[in-house]
């Protein structure tokens, strides 16, 4: 068999109950239902961290981010970190990258990141890479309102005037700060930035010469706030068909206290807050003070990005069937991590290892590799989807990879690990937390701190009694801490080149 295509596309903060293919009864998602009815769909697929530097490194990794170094936002990859791509490269592969890449901080100077949103225009109008060992790349900067940079920026203003850009303006709805964040956006459909992910995505494929095979990466720059929708676009998720947010008034109160300080806007003050804003959370805002309307309102409109997303992804996949490169192509479709959405009383990202935001939808299709038409319950991390993708190409590479080669649970040949893990690193001299998840069992641990997390999945699906401290869950805090700590050491002796110390 010839060596397969390969794509990965990420959205940005996706939960899975956004997809109806993961059972939502609120909301319609027929072109990736698709893909996972041809494909394998992950109930118990996690991210290596919460948010979306440090996750998507070790997307393109296979590494934990413990030994990557882009610990956090505002970070970058290191420069010689290898990556798919360069793996790739190296054997024949021709590799391309449209969209959000942020494998380097937004906020940071010319000379510390490529990926700034500052002065944009003179820095992306010549350059198409090399970048991170991608050959070529069409980069997208920032998200929705505070998008439309970087090379989709470019295609924007070949498309409209000034004035017009000018005049796309958007409209909060409710406000209630980062809570309930819903805007109606003046932005045409045909100019969003889904919409130029799949065109460009289809030029790249149409184009491609078939004498080799390509890695092509995709990042959408949604459903990641503010939850911006066009108010041209008609198929929308209703704000009263969405469920209210998982929220027992209470149930905060035996979490570590950065969860009770995070929902009630306190976290600037907070003991945990260290030089940096909390990624995903800012400086705090009240959730206490979102109310249902508006919850439900920024849920919906949530949920209505990822109706956008999934056009365009029937889009690309049509193209594919089309022009017969389906067979023989492997695409992953997931996201750097999920979004609370009101759960818990919390919204976004954060140090939070709650299942909606560590728990990420991923579907993974091969027609020549593997049968699709199957939901698999095997644990799987996103720092597997570069050696699968390596050994689909036949090529083993994978020793400094902390990832593990999920091709044989993708064939039905069952279990590949039996737990993963997440961690958070906010800042090293400050909060650091490591969580281990089993098949029925999540437990975390803060450095440092006397407090910690343990769950029974199985009973407490959501999470909501802390086990911790509880004396008849003793052995079994230690046995998983034990199992913890078995997988800190391995990292540990595969490889101390990376460092965030």
């Amino acid at each position: 068999m010839p060596r397969p295509n390969i794509i990965i596309v990420t959205t940005d903060q996706q939960r899975t109950d956004s997809l109806s293919c993961y059972g939502s009864t609120f909301t319609s998602t027929p072109n990736l239902d698709r893909m996972a009815e041809e494909g394998v769909l992950l109930e118990r697929a996690y991210c290596t961290n919460p948010v979306c530097t440090p996750s998507r490194v070790s997307i393109f990794t296979g590494q934990q981010v413990s030994r990557h170094g882009a610990w956090n936002v505002g970070m970058s990859a290191p420069a010689e970190l290898p990556m798919i791509s360069h793996r790739l490269s190296s054997h024949g592969y021709r590799t391309h990258y449209i969209g959000k890449a942020h494998f380097q901080a937004f906020g940071g100077t010319e000379e510390q990141t490529r990926e700034t949103l500052k002065n944009w225009r003179e820095r992306y109008r010549n350059w198409h890479g090399p970048y991170y060992g991608f050959e070529s790349v069409e980069i997208a900067l920032g998200h929705a309102t505070y998008g439309i940079a970087g090379h989709y920026g470019e295609w924007v203003e070949t498309q409209v005037s000034p004035e017009e850009i000018e005049g796309f303006k958007s409209r909060r709805l409710a406000d209630a700060g980062f809570g309930g964040d819903a805007h109606d956006w003046d932005l045409p459909n045909r100019l969003h930035n889904s919409v130029w992910t799949a065109e460009r995505t289809i030029e790249f494929l149409r184009n491609h010469d078939r004498e080799s095979p390509f890695l092509l990466g995709i990042g959408f720059q949604d459903p990641h706030h503010p939850h911006a929708v066009p108010t041209n676009f008609d198929e929308r998720v209703e704000p009263e068909d969405v469920p209210l947010p998982a929220y027992t008034e209470g149930e905060l109160e035996d979490k570590p206290p950065h969860f009770i300080e995070a929902r009630e806007g306190r976290l600037e003050e907070s003991d945990i807050r260290g030089e940096f804003p909390i990624a995903g959370q800012g400086n705090g805002h009240d959730f206490s003070k979102v109310s249902d309307t508006d919850a439900r309102l920024g849920r919906a409109y949530y949920h209505s990005m990822v109706r956008l997303i999934d056009r365009e992804m029937g889009r690309i996949l049509d193209f594919l069937r089309e022009t017969g490169l389906e067979e023989n192509t492997l695409i992953f479709f997931t996201s750097d991590h999920g979004e609370l959405l009101g759960d818990h009383g919390l919204w976004m990202k954060g140090p939070f290892h709650y299942e909606q935001l560590i728990r990420v939808p991923a579907i993974i299709r091969w027609p020549a590799g593997f049968e699709g038409g199957r939901k698999a319950q095997e644990m799987f991390s996103l720092a597997d989807i570069v050696p699968t993708a390596l050994s689909a190409a036949g090529i083993d590479e994978t020793g400094d990879c902390d990832g593990i080669d999920a091709l044989p649970m993708l064939r039905g040949e069952g279990p590949v690990r039996k737990d993963v893990l997440v961690e958070c690193i906010d800042d090293p001299n400050g909060l650091r937390l490591k969580t281990l998840v089993t098949a029925n069992r999540k437990l975390t641990w803060y450095c440092g701190k006397e407090y910690g997390e343990l769950y029974d999945l199985e009973k407490d699906p959501g999470e909501k009694k802390n086990l911790w401290s509880d004396a008849a869950h003793a052995s079994e805090r230690s046995n998983l801490m034990g199992r913890m700590m078995d997988y800190l050491e391995a990292l540990e002796s595969r490889s101390e080149r990376y460092s965030y110390a």
